[in-house]
């Protein structure tokens, strides 16, 4: 709500049945979340990103404080945190497989693109592996695991929400949909079931176990500690790996005391923001789990400031 001169005042609420509330207030601290799951504040580029964040993350404080009258100014809305090793489980939505990637990849396991060939380091920092993925025609690599390490990635990706029974239904259906999880007993059939050159796999795997004989990767300088095992025996597994983001960078511009800022560069009185809702806090990127400090420091310091500027 907006008095005559621009202030907030309060806030208009309606419960899902159509009851409207209407609460009067002296200040508004909007701490909303990000827009990862609604496409429409997206970027195009964001958009082809699975999401793997919370549903309930649609930008509606994104949406009040834009509208006309309000006119918040946002600022980089075209970006989101993104890492590589997603699994799309539906359509547009993620599942990471981190877990799973971190177990066998300390061994052997390997980061292949659609022509079967490695591309990247497997065991180089998600930034760098990320840089690989989005440059791939179709945003997406594959992990080629044998029988041994695949048991090991199965157990490993429970703690992401992945159950053994959805792994058993996505083999069944061997990349006919997604989550593309192909198997085949030999290296020549799973190239032909994911479409890859026929001796494609076959090759790179011959190359990368002469690297663990020699103790050397050749071509992309992967540790020696973590070129510890040969690819082994089947059959043999490919799990598409894609690009996934949770949070989004984008958001209101606020002051130094978290007041939200209009178009103009004019603070909005009584309106205040913090946490995902808030643009730019770490520009175009952030460390894992940094976002998580700043929802909750931000909240303290916007109470701190409403507390401060009305109790004179």
């Amino acid at each position: 709500m907006l008095d005559n001169n621009g202030n907030v005042t309060g806030l208009i609420a309606r419960e899902e049945t159509g009851r409207k509330h209407i609460i009067s207030a002296k200040a508004v601290i909007l701490t909303t979340g990000g827009y990862g799951n609604n496409k429409q504040l997206l970027s195009k580029e964001l958009g082809k990103v699975l999401f793997y964040g919370t549903k309930s993350s649609n930008g509606e404080g994104l949406v009040m404080a834009t509208k006309e009258g309000v006119d918040a100014a946002t600022r980089l809305m075209e970006y989101g945190k993104i890492y590589p090793n997603g699994i799309e489980v539906s359509k547009g939505y993620a599942k990471s497989t981190i877990g799973g990637n971190i177990a066998v990849l300390r061994e052997n396991g390997l980061l292949v693109n659609k022509f079967g060939v490695r591309v990247v380091n497997e065991r180089a920092s998600n930034h760098d592996i990320l840089d690989v993925l989005m440059e791939q025609e179709d945003q997406t690599l594959y992990m080629l695991l044998d029988q041994e390490h695949f048991d090991i990635f199965k157990e490993a990706v429970a703690e992401g929400g992945i159950s053994e029974q959805d792994i058993e239904r996505w083999l069944d259906n061997n990349g006919e949909t997604t989550p593309q999880f192909f198997h085949a007993d030999t290296l020549e059939k799973l190239a032909e079931l994911a479409h890859m050159p026929q001796e494609s796999l076959s090759q790179t795997v011959s190359r990368y176990n002469s690297f663990v004989k020699n103790g050397k990767d050749e071509d992309f300088n992967r540790e020696l500690r973590f070129l510890q095992k040969e690819v082994g025996s089947g059959p043999y597994y490919l799990v598409e790996q894609k690009p996934r983001f949770a949070t989004t960078m984008g958001g209101l511009v606020v002051n130094d005391s978290l007041e939200v800022v209009n178009k103009k560069g004019t603070v909005i009185n009584g309106l205040y923001a913090a946490g995902e809702v808030v643009g730019g806090v770490m520009g175009t990127d952030s460390p894992s789990g940094a976002n998580n400090a700043w929802a909750l420091t931000s909240g303290k310091l916007a109470a701190e400031s409403i507390k401060s500027k009305f109790k004179k």
